[in-house]
């Protein structure tokens, strides 16, 4: 039986002749066009901001420039609460051209920033990430270009969540894993962007440890991208606990709570289990916020039950905005 690290060896090594010789539709690939889009991106945060702690206060990463007036998609927490931003077009001996936050997407995880001088770049074109099937060959770009550049495979195409309250339904999982993942670009064989790089995931499979990249598809960009132009974020209203949980033993722990968040303001500990929200029982993240954002709105109360060293306990907790939270400075130490 091949393995699955096997088989993406094997499909890698496809990919790397198509690249060499040319696309799936029997045309040459410029690979220096296709991959110059492909940018540094350095983000400076306060040493004040709440998520420091968790993110750092200097976070470098990779962008891709997708329009003529230096719009560049990368992922958000690069740029969360940062309130500086340098874009590195030509790598780290460039010239770095400073950046501005267009908008941070709770929903989606992306996030946008443009440059202020021009970038002389020619964009890269938004593909169709829902055309992507199992085993199909793509590339992932970090900002190092052809040094970074891994032939990869779309091994699934998933659910997937994250313990600081995110879910992405259609999720794309890459293999292998891309070193430099935060912000990273994967192109079809066509040049088009199908996704940018958000996270890394471990899963066991016939007895190895395969490790992915999860991909946000482009796919959830497009229906809001003017939203975030004009907003700075999309228009859904989610309700925010603060409440980061880890799946254990078929159940919920609490992994931890951000400083003065609703979940922590309402005497929720580390350590506690989270049994029901609204009356439902829930056991996995995506169950767990699924029935939160359909049971509350940001300012409405949720009632938890949870048990802490054994004993039941039930906690009601006002469910906030996140970007209200977010844009409150912590108090000083």
């Amino acid at each position: 039986m091949t393995t699955p690290n096997k088989r993406i060896s094997l499909v890698a090594i496809t990919l790397v002749t198509v690249v060499m010789s040319g696309n799936s539709v029997g045309q040459e690939l410029d690979l220096e066009a296709v991959l110059a889009p492909v940018i540094g991106l350095e983000a400076r945060v306060p040493e004040y901001a709440r998520s420091v702690q968790t993110l750092g206060a200097v976070r470098g990463g990779t962008g891709v420039v997708i329009d003529g007036a230096g719009l560049v998609l990368t992922i958000g927490y690069l740029i969360l609460e940062a309130n500086s931003v340098g874009l590195l077009p030509h790598g780290l001996g460039g010239k770095r051209v400073p950046a501005d936050v267009v908008a941070w997407d709770q929903v989606t995880g992306l996030g946008l920033v443009r440059s202020r001088e021009p970038l002389d770049i020619t964009p890269m074109p938004l593909g169709d990430s829902a055309a992507l099937r199992i085993d199909d060959a793509v590339i992932a770009v970090s900002w190092e270009r052809e040094d970074g550049m891994l032939p990869a495979v779309i091994t699934g195409r998933r659910t997937y969540a994250g313990y600081w309250e995110y879910l992405l339904e259609d999720a794309l999982y890459v293999a292998p894993i891309h070193p430099a993942f935060p912000g990273a670009a994967l192109i079809g064989l066509d040049g088009k962007l199908v996704g940018i790089g958000g996270f890394a995931q471990f899963d066991s499979v016939e007895e190895e440890e395969v490790a992915d990249t999860v991909f946000v598809p482009v796919d959830a960009l497009k229906p809001i991208l003017a939203d975030l132009l004009l907003d700075g974020r999309s228009t859904e209203r989610r309700p925010w606990l603060g409440l980061y949980c880890e799946e254990i033993n078929g159940g919920l722990r609490v992994r931890r709570l951000p400083a003065n968040g609703p979940a922590s303001k309402a005497g929720i500990q580390p350590g506690d289990h989270l049994a029901t929200i609204a009356n439902t029982p829930v056991v996995s993240l995506d169950g767990f916020y699924r029935r939160l954002w359909s049971a509350a709105r940001p300012g409405d109360s949720v009632t938890l039950e949870l048990r802490r060293d054994g004993i039941p306990i039930t906690v009601e907790v006002e469910a906030t905005d996140r970007y209200q939270y977010l844009r409150l400075k912590p108090p000083s130490q």
